[in-house]
């Protein structure tokens, strides 16, 4: 593995990002993304990416909540899937980190991750419901020493109110606390995760996900992405 000099980093990549144009998956899109990491992985050791489902499944929107939450796991292991095959077409060496319960031909334990192995995905959460993918991030980024990239589509940072729904109030935040994320109830992450992160040294960073904004977070022009600091 190669001499860190850049802090490692973890991309939370939402189920949304994989898909488009009314498909769950499209895989220019994952392959541009693909390229972003393999970009940002100069002068780092490893990139760490948790991967979201909600573009095959909503989980919730379903009545039994737990199953909903399996099947939310389920399809984060198959988005895992696409961008371990779009990293590996690179060239980028990786791995796929999945629950046990997940047995697949291209998953593995966090135990036996490679000493070389320079891309981490996680998919399938932490393997039981009742846990959010924003509680994977906290989890794994506390356990590495990672900053979070929280990459949002169509959103360029956290506000005080949904500025989809409500553009003409609502006021962008630049920074705030995890802390601050359940007392002043601003739907960024889940209040486990914030709660999680609030004693560590890890920073948040909230920002539109395009694979432009990605690369340049990863590449040293992270000044040029509109964005919200979370210490």
């Amino acid at each position: 593995m190669q001499q860190n000099t850049e802090k490692n980093i973890l991309i939370k990549l939402s189920g949304e990002a994989f898909g488009g144009d009314g498909t769950p998956f499209d895989a220019e899109r994952i392959r541009a993304y693909a390229a972003a990491i393999r970009d940002g992985l100069a002068g780092r050791a490893r990139i760490f990416t948790v991967c979201g489902g909600g573009n095959v499944c909503r989980g919730r929107s379903f009545g039994d909540a737990v199953r909903a939450d399996f099947a939310g796991m389920l399809a984060s292991v198959q988005n895992g899937l696409f961008l371990h095959t779009a990293l590996e077409e690179m060239g980028v060496s990786c791995q796929l980190v999945i629950p046990d319960h997940f047995a697949i031909p291209y998953g593995c334990h966090e135990a036996d991750l490679k000493e070389e192995t320079r891309v981490v995905l996680y998919g399938g959460g932490v393997g039981e419901p009742g846990h959010s993918t924003d509680y994977v991030c906290a989890v794994k980024s506390a356990y590495h020493g990672c900053d979070i990239y929280f990459a949002k589509m169509g959103v360029d940072g956290v506000y005080d109110r949904d500025p989809r729904k409500d553009p003409e109030h609502a006021v962008f935040l630049p920074e705030l606390t995890f802390s601050s994320i359940a007392s002043e109830k601003l739907g960024v992450m889940d209040f486990e995760a914030a709660d999680l992160l609030k004693d560590t040294d890890c920073r948040g960073y909230v920002f539109e996900l395009t694979a432009d904004n990605l690369r340049r977070m990863l590449t040293g022009d992270a000044d040029s992405v509109h964005k919200t600091v979370i210490r």
